[in-house]
């Protein structure tokens, strides 16, 4: 299955992140009733994980291409077949699973990191 649309809105969103990442403001870092003596180390906790999370958005983004390009899927009515564009000489064992694997990790580590995004920031607003 080809996904290009959504490898390049990871793209798109982890140069949003490292942007934010670098300028320290905008809308990813403005939550109401957060104290002003939390503010700083709010910000410096938000950084690392927005840091984080363009990482993995980017190294995500680059399997999914990675396995897109080097890998054709075909389905027909009874099987799925996985055929192999070209390899890379100093990776000759690369498999479609295991770029696969990958690219779920990726994922759910970015999803984990933006959870711990949501309860922290919600622990700090209560106060």
């Amino acid at each position: 299955m080809n996904t290009m649309f959504l490898d390049s809105f990871q793209l798109i969103a982890a140069v949003y992140l490292f942007y934010a990442v670098i300028h320290d403001t905008g809308t990813l870092y403005r939550f109401p009733g957060i104290p002003k003596e939390k503010e700083a180390e709010v910000h410096r906790h938000l950084r690392i994980a927005y840091l984080l999370c363009g990482i993995t958005a980017l190294l995500d983004a680059g399997v999914s291409m990675l396995q897109n390009s080097m890998f054709s899927v075909e389905y027909t009515e009874t099987e799925k077949v996985i055929t192999q564009n070209f390899t890379i000489r100093w990776l000759p064992n690369l498999q479609y699973g295991t770029l696969s694997a990958f690219s779920l990790g990726f994922s759910i580590l970015m999803i984990a990191i933006l959870v711990w995004v949501f309860f922290y920031i919600r622990r700090m607003t209560r106060g």
